[in-house]
């Protein structure tokens, strides 16, 4: 899909690939409503998983280089004149590490789009290639046990769940909401 980054993460690291796997699997096959909650719970909880993973490591130098720049040592107290600036870097810490959540929230609904999209090909029999052909049976039963219809209704939900992110809505009332909208008798 265009993104070259990702494509060579998901061929070199199996533990994404089956990161991957379990996210765009989870709310494709939710059946009720309880199993919705917790499919969004997960994804949510993935994704803060992987945010931590990446910022984690990284805020911890970026705040021992300030100190070491206010002329500090680790563990040692911060001084009243210097607590606004290492204040000042942790906030900035926090947005960062809240878009990076929201980076991979999105990155997670559009591998879902690409799974409806490949089910609405199916359905329309073009013949198309499928984005995701590893998930082929997935795909086939999706595209069997709903119409174009109900494919398009779930494809404007993860967009309707894709532009509540970005509009700062809390994730997972975002994903809960979307994940219900893609049972099967929503």
């Amino acid at each position: 899909q265009s993104h070259i980054g990702l494509a060579r993460a998901l061929a070199r690291n199996p533990e994404m690939r089956e990161r991957r796997r379990r996210i765009i699997e989870a709310p494709v096959r939710v059946r009720s409503v309880g199993e919705a909650v917790l499919a969004a719970q997960d994804l949510v909880d993935t994704a803060k998983a992987q945010t931590e993973a990446q910022t984690q490591e990284r805020d911890a130098e970026e705040k021992a280089a300030l100190l070491r720049q206010l002329g500090m040592v680790e563990g040692e107290r911060i001084t009243p004149q210097l607590r606004s600036q290492v204040r000042q870097l942790e906030e900035e810490q926090k947005r960062r590490a809240k878009r990076a959540m929201q980076d991979v929230l999105d990155r997670a609904l559009v591998d879902l789009l690409a799974i409806y999209r490949d089910v609405l090909m199916v359905q329309l029999g073009t013949g198309a290639d499928l984005v995701n052909v590893y998930l082929e049976p997935l795909v086939a039963d999706l595209a069997r046990q709903s119409s174009p219809r109900q494919t398009m209704e779930r494809i404007d939900a993860i967009e309707l769940a894709r532009h509540r992110l970005v509009a700062n809505v809390q994730p997972l009332l975002a994903l809960e909401a979307m994940a219900v909208s893609l049972r099967p008798q929503a």
